[in-house]
């Protein structure tokens, strides 16, 4: 049997290829987990959606929400398109799990791949490896396999920007028109994803490439922020006047940087720790910054200064939504791993160590995001909540929850829709007058309210409590 000598191996270890691979399987543990790890509140938001599109409404343009009262419910949401490839996943698999984590996931490992050939335009190709994993074991790693369109939508970018930088290669018109497609879907799936395009800035500085082609690709590229624009400054405006189920909450400027700053301990953690999640990586970034700037890297300082630009946008109109969530940093990981890569290729020469080196975090990464592939044992309890509503809940009532004003969370347990509130059930009047409208049932978390209610109690045990409100 032939056996690898060392030149073979350290090919097999260099390449982007392998390390996609393995951060695909890596991900793979628990892919049927129920929705309720991290950030579960997003997550059965947009799976909510994707339910009903499957039980009320198959309009793509009608994304409903599942916290809806005895309305219709259509949401005022982002680019619908995760929540209703998610839908058409469970029409053909049935409505499991690991339809939206695997699809998620799979997107995602394709970004990878387009990130990886766009880095090494704009470095070379170990700093491209380097970067690549870093970006694949950032905080992207649980994200991608999240019931969340966030790395959904960065990977769609990546895929239009590596279209984008073909096309300025080669001038085929099919890559032109790939460009436009993910681009657009991209931007129009999360807005923040745009912080994407700016990893072609490099191009329209290198006088190599033809004016004409740059053209073209301007002319496409607004058609595709025209898109995005159409939909989050049209649709979701008119369709929240309409129908009054709002997603987004942007800020003034001025509002914007006052929480900023109000928050500015959670401002500065999403870039770190959060963003890179490895200690190691984020010193190779900043490692990298410095030796681009001592070398006038043009290219990478370029690409560095567009992405800061379109993020502190982002950034200001977000204000404190920035800095409460986590997810909201992915748009600019990539430019942080380009930087982390590049810091790691240009100071350390030795291959074996740097292998060491990225070996190293990768390890720390994936540590620190291991919790996440588990469910909390305060949130266990939400699995068995559907098995138990249907015993005394009919699949079309509508019910009222307690879990969080707004939440969806128990409500999407419970497979139902309905109203959510903090303790609003304890007014008699106002549940009175609920049920003539709809609301049948009552299902209390018992963490949150111990009190009993005025109404016929058809259930009770050490989590949970169900009440009838609806007149036979």
């Amino acid at each position: 049997m032939p056996q690898l000598n060392t030149a073979q191996l350290k090919s097999w270890l260099f390449d982007v290829r392998l390390w996609i691979l393995v951060l695909l399987l890596l991900r793979l543990e628990n892919i049927d987990l129920a929705p309720f790890d991290e950030h579960n509140w997003r997550q059965t938001m947009t799976l909510g959606v994707a339910r009903n599109y499957a039980e009320v409404d198959g309009n793509f343009f009608h994304p409903r929400t599942i916290i809806c009262d005895s309305r219709g419910g259509i949401f005022a949401q982002e680019f619908p398109l995760f929540n209703y490839c998610v839908f058409l996943l469970w029409e053909v698999f049935g409505a499991h799990n690991w339809c939206f984590r695997l699809f998620n996931l799979v997107v995602a490992t394709i970004g990878l791949w387009a990130f990886a050939n766009i880095a090494r335009r704009l470095a070379n190709e170990k700093a491209a490896l380097f970067a690549t994993v870093m970006f694949g074991v950032s905080v992207a790693f649980v994200y991608a396999r999240k019931g969340m369109p966030d790395v959904f939508a960065v990977s769609l970018a990546l895929v239009g920007v590596y279209w984008g930088w073909r096309f300025l290669e080669e001038k085929k018109t099919q890559q032109l028109v790939l460009f436009g497609v993910f681009a657009a879907l991209g931007m129009l799936c999360k807005m923040p994803a745009a912080c994407i395009m700016a990893l072609l800035t490099a191009a329209f500085w290198n006088e190599s490439v033809d004016k004409t082609a740059r053209a073209q690709l301007v002319k496409v590229g607004a058609v595709a922020v025209a898109a995005m624009a159409a939909w989050y400054f049209l649709w979701v405006p008119w369709t929240d006047r309409i129908h009054g189920f709002p997603l987004f909450f942007p800020t003034s400027l001025a509002e914007g940087w006052r929480q900023l700053v109000e928050m500015k301990a959670d401002t500065i953690a999403r870039f770190y720790p959060i963003a890179l999640t490895s200690r190691i990586a984020f010193l190779f970034c900043l490692l990298g910054l410095g030796i681009a700037i001592w070398r006038k890297n043009k290219p990478i300082l370029l690409t560095f200064a567009a992405s800061s630009v379109l993020l502190f946008g982002l950034m200001l109109k977000a204000g404190g939504t920035f800095s409460g969530h986590v997810y909201y940093i992915i748009p600019f990981v990539p430019m942080m791993a380009l930087l982390a890569g590049y810091g790691l290729s240009e100071s350390v020469r030795n291959p074996w160590i740097q292998l060491v080196i990225l070996l190293a975090i990768t390890t720390e990464a994936v540590y620190k995001h291991k919790y996440d592939f588990f469910i909390p044992w305060e949130d266990q309890k939400f699995v068995k909540l559907e098995k138990m509503v249907d015993q005394y809940v009919p699949k079309d009532s509508r019910i009222l929850v307690n879990n969080h004003e707004g939440s969806p969370v128990m409500m999407y347990a419970a497979h139902r829709r309905g109203w959510t509130v903090t303790d609003r059930m304890k007014d008699s009047a106002w549940v009175a007058g609920e049920s003539t409208v709809g609301m049948n049932y009552l299902v209390i978390e018992r963490s949150r309210w111990r009190d009993s209610l005025p109404f016929p109690k058809l259930y009770e045990d050490n989590e949970f409590q169900i009440y009838k409100t609806k007149k036979d």
